[in-house]
């Protein structure tokens, strides 16, 4: 950025003009004022600051100190997100020895807050977690007026989210997280003592699109058509085409409330419950039909499974030339259309849904950068209104960062998370 367009912004900035600070001072050489300045501007928290200010007016004493400017505490802890910071008093040591970042934020170089006033304004945030849920929507539906496309291909999954306490102790600071095990079985399994944040992605753009925190017992799978439902009601626009998802939401009433919820194409793979590889099943739910094109055999009804069908050939008693590779002897089918047996527009063994399936491995990136680069587990909370805040403005500063290099023209840069350095 240049220094003529640094000094449009600090002559426009009513801190710095409080602060009665030169210009040359605040500059340097440093392009870390237009950086915090060109995504915080579009973070759109003006009703969070006039809830707060309005109910610190009602709770306002003559005795006691007068505080810090609200909107200074919000950016300094945007800013950390934005840096990053390792902790609240890694944030505090950063404002005190860099006063250019004092001054962007709005506090006086000469008198930063103490970590103790950043935690208490942290513990009041969480009380307006609901606007700044707002601010996330808000974020979301302004990437997609800039950006086409968006939010038409969506990846839905869940990470752990570490909580700053000892599982090991007798006596647990944070009794409300739980274990969370990642992996399948057959590989590596890590175990995280926190909470899950659960996940809606666009494939495009790697960007989030909604977000939902829950305990470390909620299972993937009943999760996932509810934060759909919530996205859709909080973002009318939000109409995926197709949704994307791993083996762990292998669910029938996942493909039923994608296809008939949002009319989209399901790509969920099935869980395999033996090596032996899945059978291609084709036809409808009333007559299906082999991978060698015959039908199969009615054998039984169940009134929570539906019809049981068994192998032709194992039925009448011929010899089925693919009988070893296919593995098919009894299969169990529902009354009503069976969209995780036969697929929805795309079959499963086609090399459309192959290349819709490749596209998941984006939420995976979004989940490795809101981690090293936005602070998702950089963190000293503890207990889930204060991980739930803390996933919510790691989020939410990932989404304003893209949304200003969008608005700057630059949307091959929506990936970059790394402050770039010259």
């Amino acid at each position: 950025t240049s220094p003529g367009i640094q000094t449009e912004m600090l002559e426009a900035h009513p801190f710095r003009l409080i602060l009665g600070l030169e210009k040359t001072e605040l500059i340097g050489n440093s392009p870390l004022v237009a950086e915090l300045d060109s995504f915080i501007s579009l973070v759109p928290y003006q009703d969070l600051l006039r809830k707060i200010q309005a109910d610190r007016t009602r709770a306002f004493s003559p005795l006691g100190r007068p505080g810090y400017h609200l909107e200074a505490m919000l950016r300094a802890i945007l800013a950390s997100y934005f840096l990053p910071s390792k902790s609240t008093a890694d944030m505090v040591r950063r404002l005190q020895e860099d006063p250019i970042l004092a001054i962007t934020c709005g506090f006086d170089p000469r008198s930063i807050p103490h970590r103790s006033t950043f935690s208490r304004f942290n513990k009041r945030l969480v009380k307006y977690q609901a606007l700044l849920d707002e601010c996330i929507n808000k974020q979301a539906s302004l990437l997609k007026e800039e950006l086409p496309g968006y939010g038409d291909h969506i990846a839905i999954d869940s990470t752990p989210v570490r909580s700053h306490s000892n599982p090991d102790k007798k006596r647990v600071s944070d009794n409300q997280a739980g274990w969370v095990v990642k992996g399948s079985s057959g590989k590596k399994r890590d175990w995280y003592f926190g909470y899950k944040l659960h996940l809606i992605v666009d494939t495009k753009y790697e960007l989030p699109i909604g977000k939902e925190l829950t305990l470390a017992k909620m299972s993937d799978n009943t999760e996932m058509l509810p934060l759909m439902v919530k996205t859709k009601d909080e973002l009318p626009w939000s109409r995926p085409k197709v949704v994307i998802a791993d083996k762990g939401y292998d669910a029938s009433y996942n493909y039923q409330g994608i296809v008939e919820g949002f009319h989209a194409i399901p790509i969920i793979p099935i869980a395999r419950k033996s090596k032996k590889p899945i059978p291609d099943i084709k036809g409808t739910a009333e007559q299906p039909y082999c991978p060698m094109d015959l039908p199969l055999v009615y054998r039984s009804f169940d009134k929570k499974k539906g019809r049981q069908y068994r192998c032709p050939a194992r039925a009448i008693g011929f010899k089925c030339d693919i009988s070893d590779q296919c593995g098919l002897r009894a299969i169990w089918i529902k009354d009503s259309f069976d969209y995780r047996r036969f697929g929805y527009m795309i079959n499963r063994n086609d090399d459309e849904w192959g290349e819709y399936y490749d596209e998941r491995t984006s939420i995976e990136r979004v989940f490795s950068r809101l981690k090293q680069t936005r602070r998702l587990e950089r963190h000293c909370f503890r207990r889930y209104d204060m991980v739930n805040l803390h996933a919510t403005l790691s989020v939410l500063v990932m989404q304003a960062i893209a949304l200003a290099k969008a608005k700057a023209g630059q949307t091959c840069d929506l990936r970059e998370c790394v402050r770039q350095v010259g």
